[in-house]
């Protein structure tokens, strides 16, 4: 998963506002594509995304088997993209709702990796460490996984995305 091509530059062409066309305008660091009659500047930025360390015993870890692209059948962290008008930590909270049934009110930030993506472009990861959460009995794979498993850590499957290694690597440091 990580070999990729650099994004392309900037593509729009139009505002996505009002759908006139863009000019090249300084934002007060750099020349941006900006729309003088929204007054917007457009960025491409990376995409947020969250994902979860869910804790069943010192030495064991949620992993979720995704049943989706890219990656699909490899086994990674619980999570997903940040939607509009929701934290980060809540975003992180809702996808493991919606990808195993475990519920938690809450979960601590551990870190944040920012890489390149071939279909994104550019992906930031918060990692969160969830501590206590419920319902291990109703727990069952959906949306985007298509199974769910505790592993110990010399069991841990690799994982295709960068950004779950580097903060798995982060959670194990923290862990010792």
């Amino acid at each position: 998963m990580d070999n990729f091509q650099m994004p392309k530059p900037f593509a729009w062409n139009f505002c996505g506002i009002c759908g006139n066309e863009l000019i090249i305008a300084h934002d007060g660091q750099s020349d941006k594509p900006h729309c003088p009659d929204c007054s917007r500047f457009y960025y491409r930025n990376p995409i947020p995304a969250a994902c979860c360390f869910v804790r069943r015993a010192p030495d064991e870890l949620l992993f979720a088997q995704r049943a989706v692209h890219p990656c699909k059948g490899e086994w990674t962290l619980p999570g997903g993209f940040v939607e509009l008008g929701e934290t980060t930590e809540e975003a992180a909270l809702r996808e493991l709702l919606e990808e195993t049934n475990l519920r938690a009110s809450s979960a601590r930030l551990i870190g944040v990796s920012t890489k390149q993506s071939p279909v994104s472009g550019a992906i930031m990861v918060l990692g969160y460490i969830v501590d206590q959460w419920e319902g291990e009995d109703e727990m069952r794979p959906d949306t985007d996984a298509m199974d769910l498993r505790f592993f110990k850590k010399d069991e841990r499957p690799n994982l295709p995305f960068s950004v779950h290694r580097e903060l798995l690597d982060i959670y194990d440091r923290l862990s010792e």
